[in-house]
């Protein structure tokens, strides 16, 4: 992108959520039920059904691939922060399945395999690794394909004022690492598992995270959370019951308990 277009995105952005309200044009609706939904930073729309049917949509909704992935199980989460490998998290099966660009399957590893590690939730490393959070011993891990822990944050109880720590995602922006827990907050980590602090902001079950900011749903709004200043920007979605909602450039994709639906900002 050349500056002069980072320029106009920057600009956009900061437009969308200024607090008024966008006149949004509905780009397309998809009749599934959603379970989960990420996207790349592409653009692509990744969609996990209720019936663990994975499914690749192009900015606008158009159909790219979809395959079936039920037989291994329950997903519980999808990570596609590298466009050109997905990572696919079965929690019952303390598995991760390995996926390309056009889902095909690439490989699986076992966690169990790797000694005692039940993990609940993971995400991709920016350098391919995998985080993940064992609940064996409450710790943030960082584990490489071939089992090896290479960090590790120590007992995660000792940086919160609760006794229980059940994190529901996490997120790698290349500097630092989040991992959120609904009742407690965003734990963020350096690049070696040292925590560093913990964004106050409760009842959030799924965000996305870029270098400076953060988004994420509350009620009919998306909130951008600054980072420097820790301030809050607020865009208006459309009149939807929102489950979920994410943002690229000026689209927007919600899901409710029976549609998917991508407006664009006009």
């Amino acid at each position: 992108m050349r500056k002069t277009s980072k320029i106009f995105f920057c600009f956009l952005i900061g437009i969308l959520f200024s607090g008024f309200k966008p006149n949004w044009k509905q780009i397309a609706i998809i009749d599934i039920q959603v379970k989960i939904m990420e996207l790349d930073y592409l653009g692509n729309i990744y969609v996990v059904s209720k019936t663990n049917q994975l499914y690749k949509y192009n900015p606008k909704g158009v159909l790219l691939s979809t395959l079936n992935y039920s037989y291994l199980g329950n997903i519980s989460h999808l990570d596609c922060s590298n466009p050109m490998e997905l990572y696919l998290f079965y929690r019952e099966l303390n598995s991760i399945v390995f996926l390309d660009n056009n889902l095909a399957f690439r490989g699986k590893i076992n966690l169990s395999e790797f000694g005692n590690i039940q993990a609940i939730t993971m995400g991709r490393a920016y350098d391919n690794g995998i985080w993940l959070f064992d609940i064996s011993d409450l710790q943030l891990k960082k584990v490489e394909r071939d089992g090896k822990v290479t960090q590790q944050s120590g007992n995660s109880l000792q940086f919160v004022a609760k006794n229980k720590l059940s994190p529901n995602s996490i997120r790698d922006n290349g500097n630092q690492v989040f991992m959120n827990d609904s009742a407690v907050g965003i734990l963020v980590f350096d690049a070696f598992a040292n925590y560093l602090k913990t964004i106050p902001l409760k009842g959030i079950s799924n965000f996305s995270v870029a270098e400076k900011d953060l988004t994420y749903l509350e009620g009919s709004n998306l909130i951008r959370y600054r980072f420097g200043d820790k301030g809050r920007d607020t865009l208006q979605l459309p009149d939807i019951e929102s489950l979920q909602a994410k943002m690229f450039k000026q689209n927007v994709y919600i899901f409710d308990s029976k549609q998917l639906h991508i407006y664009s900002f006009e």
